[in-house]
């Protein structure tokens, strides 16, 4: 498949969902903060739940994905959190290039872009990998968008108020007990979750509407989204290689790894009060550039 194809019959649908909720907030002035809010508290914590529980993946496997996807994190935290220092960034903008560099978007453009391009098989894998940022999105990701406007103790305690890390809990006990929901349950969960994918598309559709396109400190900008985009996936080839890592997998782990800075990095900016300017200018750079860099990306994965 040419890059051409690829951003055509991967791509597009996941920037054609995105364009449309622009046009209808920019239609209806629609309030992005309500979406935003059911995203988090609702949608997502049942699509994480919902995908752990049914995901048919042997457990040394999704040890083995959930631990590329905390190391390469982790790796990633202490990249952008040495360049902040380096480059002598204030407390709130620290925060904000830590989370932009940190939260990837796994979830809302990885999981269909991963359906697309490796079936079934991909799916799965791609929501273990989510599965693994999401806990990663609500729990350091909460703390920094907190952390530049309250004391890190309020920091700590909004953690614990976002229930996507239950979600997360829930969904790994089903899976490893094999306990089945029972199917009023079932059917509530999947209805919920199937929301959360089109929801958090249209948020950012939502932001892309209300803004200037004047970039926020437009250096920085830079500097975070060329870390997520390419940083991120040379550090997992790097780290899927030293573990063996090959076939559907090995495609799963480094298209996750090169997804662009997630929305819900803007949401929760929005939520707990951050530097939403800064964050949204890193999620809308990255994004655009993601459809070059992830269409040469699946090009040499051998994407058909």
């Amino acid at each position: 498949m040419t890059i051409v194809s690829v951003a055509v019959n991967v791509l597009s649908p996941i920037f054609n969902t995105v364009a449309l909720g622009a046009l209808l907030s920019r239609r209806f002035q629609l309030e992005t903060r309500t979406l935003s809010t059911v995203t988090i508290y609702l949608f997502s914590p049942f699509l994480v739940l919902g995908g752990l529980a049914e995901a048919q993946i042997e457990g040394g496997e999704i040890a083995l994905i959930m631990g590329l996807a905390l190391l390469m994190t982790a790796i990633m935290a202490a990249l952008s959190l040495g360049t902040a220092r380096l480059l002598h960034f204030d407390r709130r903008l620290e925060s904000a290039f830590i989370l932009t560099a940190v939260l990837i978007n796994a979830g809302n453009y990885g999981l269909p872009l991963n359906e697309f391009a490796y079936g079934q098989a991909g799916l799965q894998r791609a929501i273990i990998f989510f599965a693994t940022t999401s806990l990663v999105s609500n729990t350091l990701g909460v703390f920094l968008a907190s952390r530049g406007n309250h004391s890190s103790r309020q920091a700590l305690t909004n953690v614990f108020k976002v229930p996507l890390l239950y979600g997360l809990i829930a969904g790994l006990f089903l899976n490893i007990t094999g306990v089945q929901m029972p199917l009023p349950v079932a059917r509530t969960v999947d209805l919920l979750g199937q929301a959360a994918v089109p929801c958090m598309l249209v948020v950012l559709g939502f932001r892309l509407s209300e803004s200037s396109f004047r970039i926020a400190r437009p250096r920085a900008v830079l500097l975070a989204a060329g870390m997520r985009l390419i940083a991120g996936p040379l550090i997992m080839l790097v780290l899927a290689t030293l573990a063996g890592v090959t076939g559907v997998t090995r495609q799963v782990v480094l298209t996750q790894a090169a997804m662009p800075t997630a929305i819900i990095a803007a949401a929760l900016a929005i939520q707990f009060d951050a530097d939403a300017e800064f964050v949204t200018s890193v999620v809308v750079v990255a994004t655009l550039a993601s459809a070059l860099t992830l269409a040469v990306l699946l090009t040499l994965l051998g994407v058909r």
